[in-house]
């Protein structure tokens, strides 16, 4: 089956603009960079086949938004320094999954995946940071890992507790692996107070990113200080007032949507309306014996429901992400483990057998 992205109309402070939503993959590298390309001034002269591409089409197919991409890489001068062929190869894996591994520190873990945003000279940045003034002495025991580092420690610290295994620092182990446990458990939606306050501060104002979070991948832009994400969810492809989501919280609780003007939706609008009109006007129903009084408060009642399903689904979503952010977690540590444990077993079946060799051969001597 051909894989596509169904295209949107927004406007962005009143600039009309077309962006690429989200397939059944959900937020992918590929989306988030095309989409930074695509609404970013000052890669417009650079990518004028991209905006061509999707302005003309209601859908984009994958291998069309790939080639296309390719042709700005190779003539992107940005990547002169860098093997364009070797990086060019990899933007397939865009959209099925790339392998970036943050650091505990606010950077990444450098290699040849990093190396593509670069080659379109887009910034990547997360939030999942420890800070080092609150807690200075988890700083000191988790900041210093990536993510799969962190991950090898703790298998480490299970092999230590649970297999007796010897370590020279086996102490050390227990003790970061403690801390890192805890802090996974503290910031499950891979996103910390301090790391909010950290893309505050490195991201330059009206500037867009691509922000890493819950292993995957947005478009973010700073407006007067304040952080967004673009919305490229599918099921808001007709709400053309629905553009941006705010980055406010780390739970999501404050995340309203807004327009491309940076408006409160109508959505969030109507419940104002629809509470204060209510408040202020408590007998206006009733002071006219003419009027239905659950008619006329119907629509208000209508709008609030409305208001109410859209924010539930808003949570739902970001719980969603959540949970499968944390299992994503506890998957990678069940595998590490797991392929720990037979690389340890075939080892052990492989010393087995050349001890059998050993004595078979002695055998043989004896006889003769």
């Amino acid at each position: 089956m051909d894989i596509s992205f169904s295209t949107k109309s927004i406007q962005i402070n009143g600039c009309q603009h077309k962006i690429l939503l989200q397939n059944q993959n959900g937020p992918c590298a590929l989306l988030a960079l095309a989409n930074v390309l695509l609404l970013a001034p000052r890669h417009a002269a650079e990518v004028q086949e991209l905006i061509y591409l999707v302005s003309r089409n209601e859908s984009v197919a994958l291998q069309d938004l790939v080639q296309v991409l390719a042709n700005i890489g190779i003539q992107n001068q940005h990547g002169a320094d860098t093997d364009v062929s070797q990086l060019l190869q990899l933007l397939p894996q865009l959209h099925t999954g790339l392998n970036i591994n943050p650091k505990f520190n606010g950077s990444f873990e450098d290699g040849v995946e990093m190396s593509i945003f670069r080659l379109y000279n887009v910034a990547i940045v997360h939030g999942w940071i420890i800070d080092s003034e609150s807690d200075p002495v988890v700083y000191g025991h988790v900041s210093k890992y990536s993510y799969e580092d962190a991950q090898k420690v703790l298998i480490e610290a299970y092999e230590v507790q649970r297999n007796n295994l010897q370590v020279a620092n086996s102490e050390q182990v227990l003790e970061d692996a403690s801390y890192i446990r805890s802090f996974f458990a503290r910031s499950a939606t891979q996103l910390t107070e301090y790391g909010l306050r950290h893309l505050q501060e490195v991201l330059v104002e009206k500037s867009f990113a691509v922000l890493f979070r819950n292993d995957h991948f947005s478009t973010i832009y700073k407006n007067n200080g304040e952080l967004f994400t673009l919305v490229t969810d599918l099921g808001f492809r007709d709400r053309g007032d629905v553009v941006w989501q705010a980055l406010k919280s780390v739970s999501g609780s404050q995340d309203a949507f807004y327009t491309g003007a940076f408006i409160p939706t109508s959505l969030e609008r109507t419940r104002t309306t629809a509470t204060s009109g209510t408040q202020n006007q408590p007998d206006s129903f009733v002071s006219n014996p003419f009027s239905d009084r659950n008619d006329a408060r119907a629509p208000a009642t209508n709008e609030i429901q409305q208001i109410e399903d859209d924010e539930l689904l808003a949570r739902r979503l970001q719980e969603e992400e959540d949970r499968e952010a944390v299992s994503s977690i506890q998957r990678r540590q069940d595998q590490a483990i797991r392929k720990d444990k037979q690389s340890k077993g075939k080892k052990a079946r492989s010393k087995n057998g050349a001890k059998r060799s050993k004595k078979e051969k002695l055998k043989q001597c004896i006889i003769m």
